[in-house]
């Protein structure tokens, strides 16, 4: 990285923060250290990020309701525009599409009006059904001597004795399964007996404001304006039909003012002065000569340098095709800290291997290719979507090799087909030589070689573990400390060497049922003698070495004894990698179980129908359960074990200003 200062006048600062974005390659610092000593002001932000936002919120409300409008071409994936911007703006288009987005606002406005009015009508319609019959207007409720009142009771009461006896005339209009409506007309005098009496039968009123006419008349009204305002909302809508083919522009038009909005955004992390701006930030050390020619088109003083102490640079990894796609498994982490060892490259291949032994499997490794390589060519999905996708795709060729190997393919499906639908087997498919390929793989069946299996997973944990020591002692020699790093690591290796050496003997008996042979158990023996006196050479070795560079006996003494102590943690961090035996286990236990339920009672066409209806979604849940947890224990392996022998963490990813890619790219080169 290279510490970027631009000092520009304030005239042109919106215009360098634009074309740093187009770069896609300049960090923006907010306080830079320099700011308190020169008494820089913080720039302040104008009227214009308020309306950007504001038009922005705008734009992206009225995205969603043209959507289902559009007549442009379905897409399975991700839309993108290639355009240019600038030209974009300067020919109309920018303005065009905002004059879409103000008309559709209306449309809208003006479709919550029609359907305030519609609800309004059909809520009167309902209302007026119980009155059709009665004649009066039905706004009328009072007179100079009398009352009238329209309404209902429930039908469970009867009222009328009681409001004849205060004095009311009852006209009973309708009566359905619950209420009973009618009208009541009274005189004033007796309006206080009147309520006491409808009160204590729960008479609800029926108010009909402004309804002039009589109910049938009303109601007549209200259908006729009901069947008008679905018309004009019909009508409506097809206006939004024609805004819709604009829908690209609106898209377009969405990531210009997002572009916009971040540049006042990114203003405001600047330092002024009266007259002139002051810009800080990083950039990666190869793209430094198009930032100076970009720069160079305006009138500024720019400045890149070294970090220097004190500096919190970025980091920024540089990673092949097929390990970048595991970046961001670290950055789930910790990203490395700036100026360490990137492990990207060593992780990638240790987790690609350690994921296709956890769930190895053809089959399920083959969906997950399709699925994820399938995936990023019709989705078009966005940069970090994409590596996951990429990841996960290179992890199911992991798992197909593994599955090979160890005989996975859907757990043991071809066999089970095999004794199911083809007698000629008599029920022992594994034992034929295409049978025995598919069930025990071209090593081994982790189910039926558990012990085999868990010898291989330990293994590859030593490898692993040994790998992140190399890289401790390649990182402590460049650190100017060569004979520290040889003695802090060479010494476990003589010990692990030794100890290697004896396990065959020790695994040999459990492995070969049939005992072992003569001559391999006196190579055995003679293997683990030599492995006994390397062993205790190791352990001399640690304690008298792991001490190397530490001034006093004392410091030296603890340091040998800590070394001897250490070798506890690197026992249990190597049988961590029992999990990998563990997850291998389960998935192809699960499948096996599964092709054994789907082999039951699966005999003719209705059985084989049963058969791949409980397969199908039996190995989906399989495969959903599995991937998940071989993803965890994967990453935890890498993170725990491996990276605990060297890894540095506390970096800061380094994230470049860029402009809003939502819907759009822009095809225009940045020039120089």
């Amino acid at each position: 990285m290279k510490k970027l200062t631009v000092l520009a006048y304030s005239s042109d600062t919106d215009a360098i923060v634009r074309r740093l974005m187009d770069l896609k390659c300049v960090q923006i610092r907010k306080d830079p250290p320099s700011a308190e000593a020169l008494s820089l002001e913080r720039f302040e932000s104008d009227g214009t990020r308020a309306q950007t936002e504001d038009r922005l919120s705008r734009i992206r409300a009225v995205i969603p309701v043209l959507a289902p409008y559009s007549r442009r071409k379905g897409s399975i994936g991700r839309r993108v525009h290639r355009i240019d911007c600038e030209r974009f703006v300067s020919d109309g288009r920018a303005a065009r599409a905002w004059d879409a987005v103000v008309h559709t606002e209306a449309v809208l406005e003006e479709l919550h009006r029609i359907t305030e009015e519609q609800t309004r009508n059909e809520s009167l319609l309902h209302s007026l059904v119980p009155w059709l019959e009665y004649d009066a207007p039905l706004c009328e409720d009072r007179t100079k001597k009398t009352v009238i009142q329209l309404g209902s009771c429930s039908v469970k009461t009867s009222p009328t004795e009681d409001l004849l006896e205060a004095g009311a005339y009852v006209e009973c209009v309708y009566e359905d399964e619950k209420d009973r409506y009618f009208a009541l007309t009274y005189h004033r005098e007796d309006e206080d007996a009147v309520s006491r009496v409808l009160a204590a039968h729960g008479f609800v009123r029926s108010e009909f404001y402004g309804v002039e006419l009589p109910a049938q008349p009303a109601y007549d009204r209200a259908e006729v304006r009901v069947t008008e305002l679905r018309e004009a909302y019909l009508n409506t809508t097809d206006r939004l039909v024609g805004l819709a083919d604009l829908l690209d522009d609106i898209e377009i038009l969405c990531d210009v003012e997002e572009t916009t909005l971040n540049v006042s955004m990114q203003k405001q992390k600047l330092l002024r002065t009266r007259n002139c701006t002051v810009l800080s930030g990083w950039v990666p050390e190869e793209r430094a000569e198009d930032v100076l020619g970009t720069l160079s088109s305006f009138e500024c003083a720019c400045d890149l340098s070294l970090p220097e102490e004190g500096d919190e640079p970025p980091v920024l990894l540089r990673n092949g095709f097929f390990s970048s796609t595991f970046e961001w498994v670290i950055g789930m982490y910790s990203y490395p800290k700036y100026g360490t060892f990137d492990p990207t490259f060593i992780m990638s291949i240790f987790y690609f291997v350690i994921f296709g032994m956890m769930f190895a499997d053809v089959g399920y490794g083959l969906l997950m290719v399709i699925a994820c390589f399938g995936g990023v060519k019709l989705l078009n999905p966005r940069t970090g979507m994409k590596r996951m996708l990429l990841m996960f795709g290179y992890c199911g060729i992991s798992c197909m090799i593994m599955g090979v190997l160890f005989g996975g393919w859907f757990g043991d499906l071809p066999t089970a087909i095999m004794n199911s639908f083809f007698p000629e087997f008599g029920g022992k498919a594994e034992e034929s030589a295409i049978g025995s390929f598919f069930y025990y793989g071209l090593i081994l069946n982790p189910v039926e070689s558990s012990t085999g299996f868990l010898v291989i997973a330990l293994a590859m944990g030593e490898v692993h573990l040994i790998a992140g020591m190399v890289i401790s002692m390649i990182e402590t020699w460049k650190a100017g400390k060569p004979l520290v790093a040889i003695c802090s690591n060479l010494p476990f290796w003589v010990l692990f060497a030794g100890l290697d050496l004896m396990v065959p003997s020790a695994v040999a008996g459990m492995l070969m049922t049939d005992g072992v042979p003569e001559h391999l158990s006196a190579l055995f023996a003679e293997l683990a003698s030599i492995g006994g006196y390397l062993a205790i050479a190791g352990f001399v070795l640690i304690l008298l070495l792991k001490g190397v560079g530490e001034k006093s006996f004392g410091g030296w003494l603890v340091k040998g004894l800590g070394g001897l102590y250490s070798l506890i943690s690197f026992a249990s961090d190597l049988l961590s990698y029992s999990r990998i035996l563990a997850l291998g286990l389960v998935a192809n236990v699960i499948a096996s179980v599964i092709n054994m339920l789907t082999g039951l009672g699966a005999t003719g066409p209705v059985g084989f129908v049963f058969m791949i209806i409980v397969m199908i979604a039996g190995h989906m849940l399989n495969l959903a359960i599995n991937l998940l947890g071989t993803f965890v224990h994967a990453a935890r392996l890498q993170y725990i074990e491996f990276f605990g022998k060297f890894y540095e963490d506390g970096g800061e990813i380094f994230t470049p200003e860029m402009p809003a890619e939502n819907y759009s790219e822009n095809c225009k080169e940045v020039s120089n």
